[in-house]
């Protein structure tokens, strides 16, 4: 370390003493006496002393003699020897940007030195850095930089909703927000949609309240999200209203919810439908009927559940809603980082429902059976949903239809079946009416009620009755790959993460260093002159002064910021988790005791 130095007027060096970073005395900084920080003070006395003579620097003394053991080996952990080079900060920028964890990133870094000693810094070191980009990158990241996003979100595509929900103080409280994709494939897929706040939360302690849906391929869509201070009748009557009003106030035909006492009295979509169904039927006396809605509350856990995520496979249940938010499930998270990393998911589920168009339309599932019928959903529905289609005509093998009755056109059928239930196998037997005339079915186990998939025991009975076409009736919109989804057509308004140019320059030469190393490591000779003429380009940057700039203003920078400043939420209280069933040791009984007895004895000292 430096630990004297003196220079001319023109800024020059006239000496300077370079000594061992433990000289010094030790010096107690702190007055906790219980918490002494360490320290390296040893009154080394081993130094350097250097002075301007005669137009150069020289050497007047040295002494090398340390008063304590020498690591040459560890001497990367000095912090005059650790330095995060600028390659290594666009490398940690980008993948921080991309949702890739820390001790992730700096794995990575490991590897490709070659060892934790071939690095010049710590994994400190990164997450320091990156502590201090996301600082100028985001601003302080609460309220205020949120509600500069959604400016920002409006000003380039005006179909952008947000609402933000603050008390008499001007925090705020809640907010949501959907930008036009969102929006316009509500108009598609809002039919069902579940909502949950189970989550996640961020630094606030909001929970973070999702509106999803699936999309024609089976996988999940986005519809809205919103974060809440709360889970009380009141949040949840703003959020839904505010979620309709941005739907232009179409409700769906059924939302699936966790059952919290205070969602439901929030919802009452249903409550007015069903007195208009007892009103125009005049139902009031129907002893069924009250029993039914005395016992709605537990319709939805049964039935609507089975509706929404029967849809889905077991697999892309679980895609649905944990990959969907992968990479910030357990990161609490300033308000604008929130936003930040949630269009990251985003961005990656658009990703992927674009691959699976792709799928659908280039590659063809064969059929598995001579059934015109398989043959006519093979070319309408889309991949993902055609193998449902063939699970039930495959499973039309385990289904055995025998005629019950027939009343004219009517006839009704019933259908042994063989279900695998936990490793034994279970015979049901289901329902089929089909109406001959109208070319109609309807089953028992309402398969295609909840799933929109005609089941294997209807499959069957139309195989009987040697129907060769399908009713468009059995044929959804919703599950069709030639339908043109306009939405799709919608760029989300994603806010690019870092817009500084320096970024946007390092982009463009790394791009372009990739692919020049990949053609001059093709051989040694390649290889020695690429290097030598880096080295020679890189030397000429360093000493050349770069032309001036011009600062230039981009209209997508300009952000119109309200008068009225908007106040950071207030951090929210959670519900708490369970009472630790681990037993404690003896030396946790002992502090536990021994801080109550200090606290005790403050209080005394008080009084």
């Amino acid at each position: 370390m430096t630990q004297r130095s003196h220079r001319f007027e023109d800024g020059s060096i006239r000496y300077v003493t370079l000594g061992c970073a433990c000289g010094g005395k030790a010096r107690n900084r702190t007055t906790n006496v219980a918490r002494l920080r360490p320290t390296s003070k040893t009154e080394c006395k081993a130094q350097i002393n250097v002075m301007f003579k005669k137009g150069v620097l020289k050497v007047s003394s040295v002494n090398n003699s340390h008063n304590h053991g020498l690591s040459p080996q560890k001497s990367r952990f000095f912090r005059c020897n650790r330095e995060v080079s600028e390659s290594v900060k666009r490398v940690l920028d980008i993948n921080d940007q991309a949702g890739i964890r820390m001790n992730k990133s700096f794995a990575s870094l490991v590897q490709e030195a070659g060892g934790f000693e071939k690095l010049p810094f710590t994994e400190k070191d990164c997450r320091n850095y990156i502590d201090k980009a996301r600082h100028l990158r985001l601003g302080k990241g609460g309220a205020g930089a949120l509600s500069e996003y959604f400016t920002r979100m409006q000003y380039k595509n005006d179909r952008f909703f947000s609402l933000m929900d603050m008390d008499d103080e001007g925090r705020l409280r809640n907010v949501f927000w959907a930008d036009a994709r969102s929006r316009a494939a509500y108009k598609y897929f809002g039919d069902v949609v579940t909502f949950d706040t189970t989550y996640l939360t961020n630094r606030y302690g909001m929970p973070f309240a999702p509106f999803v849906s699936v999309n024609h391929h089976g996988q999940s869509i986005l519809l809205g999200a919103g974060l809440i201070s709360s889970e009380d009748t009141v949040t949840f009557t703003w959020l839904f209203q505010t979620w309709l009003t941005c739907m232009n106030g179409e409700a769906p035909k059924a939302i699936i919810t966790d059952q919290d006492r205070a969602m439901k009295n929030a919802i009452k979509e249903f409550e007015g439908s069903w007195e208009v169904l007892i009103t125009k039927y005049n139902l009031q006396d129907n002893a069924w009927l009250k029993s039914l809605y005395a016992e709605r509350t537990y319709w939805a856990p049964v039935f609507m559940k089975q509706v929404f995520w029967d849809r889905m496979s077991t697999t892309q249940r679980s895609e649905s809603m944990n990959a969907f938010f992968d990479g910030y499930v357990h990161a609490k998270t300033n308000l604008k980082e929130f936003v930040d990393q949630f269009d990251n998911a985003l961005r990656k589920k658009i990703e992927s429902e674009s691959e699976a168009d792709f799928q659908s339309f280039n590659v063809t599932i064969l059929v598995v059976s001579p059934s015109p019928l398989e043959k006519i959903f093979q070319g309408i529905y889309t991949c993902n949903k055609f193998r449902e289609v063939q699970k039930e005509v495959i499973g039309m093998l385990a289904t055995l239809p025998t005629l019950h009755r027939k009343d004219g056109v009517i006839a009704t059928y019933h259908v042994e079946d063989e279900v695998d239930v936990e490793d034994f196998i279970k015979e049901v037997t289901h329902t089929v009416y089909f109406n001959e005339a109208e070319c109609e079915v309807k089953c028992s186990c309402a398969l295609f009620e909840m799933r929109g998939i005609l089941c294997r025991h209807v499959l069957g009975i139309m195989r009987v009755n040697k129907v060769c076409s399908v009713p468009e009736k059995y044929i959804l919109d919703r599950w069709q790959k030639d339908i043109k989804m306009t939405y799709t057509l919608i760029r989300s308004s994603y806010d690019l993460v870092d817009q500084r140019p320096e970024v946007s320059r390092y982009s463009r030469i790394i791009k372009k260093c990739y692919e020049v190393a990949t053609n001059a490591s093709s051989c040694d000779e390649h290889t020695k002159d690429m290097l030598d003429k880096l080295d020679a380009m890189n030397l000429g940057y360093r000493t050349k002064t770069p032309p001036s700039k011009v600062v230039t203003t981009d209209a997508d920078t300009m952000i119109a910021v309200s008068s009225k400043k908007v106040l950071s939420p207030n951090v929210v209280k959670g519900k708490g988790r369970l009472p630790s069933l681990r037993k404690k040791s003896m030396i946790e009984k002992v502090k536990h005791t021994t801080k109550k007895a200090s606290q005790k004895g403050k209080r005394k000292q008080v009084n």
